[in-house]
Parts: structure tokens; C-alpha cells; sequence
């Protein structure tokens, strides 16, 4: 279980809460009602399925995409390209 918090409970509830919020998840069937409250297990699901060695690594790559809009929707400024920086930045 180490393998997928390697820091104290307080920081890893934190990092949880922020970036996979326990309602919309389970909303969606990724989370289980067994999970609520047990961010470990939770850290374990997100590990599993990204296949990440730690949960920390979610959001440490920049990532660049196009993200289309319907009907000429794109807002003014908005560059066709769009860079999410890393979280750790």
C-alpha cells in the first residue's frame, strides 16, 4: 500500500480531495461507496487504473491539445493550441 501514498495521511487526503473529488467519481462509477473517507483506497484505484507508481504523478506532465468548440464557439484570444500546465509548476 506504500507504493501509492509514500507521504503522511493529512497530505495525501488534500491531494485527493483537490484533484478527484469522492462525489463526482463515484457518480460516474469510479469510486465506490466503500471508498468515502478512505483515501488510500482511492489513491489505489486512480494508481490501478493510470497505472501510476504513485498518485503524485497525476497532473506532473504538461500536456498540449486542441480542444475543438461547437459552432465557432472558440472564445476570443483562445489559441488553438491549448498548454495545461503541470500542477507542480
Amino acid at each position: 500500500m506504500e507504493k501509492y501514498d509514500n507521504s503522511d495521511d493529512a497530505i495525501l487526503e488534500r491531494f485527493m480531495k483537490e484533484f478527484f473529488p469522492y462525489d463526482e467519481f463515484k457518480k460516474c462509477g469510479f469510486f465506490t461507496k466503500e471508498m468515502k473517507g478512505d483515501y488510500k483506497a482511492q489513491a489505489k484505484r486512480v494508481c490501478d487504473y493510470f497505472n501510476y507508481k504513485t498518485v503524485y504523478e497525476y497532473g506532473a506532465e504538461e500536456v498540449r491539445c486542441h480542444i475543438s468548440y461547437i459552432n465557432n464557439g472558440r472564445p476570443v484570444g483562445e489559441p488553438f493550441v491549448t498548454v495545461i500546465p503541470s500542477i507542480y509548476e
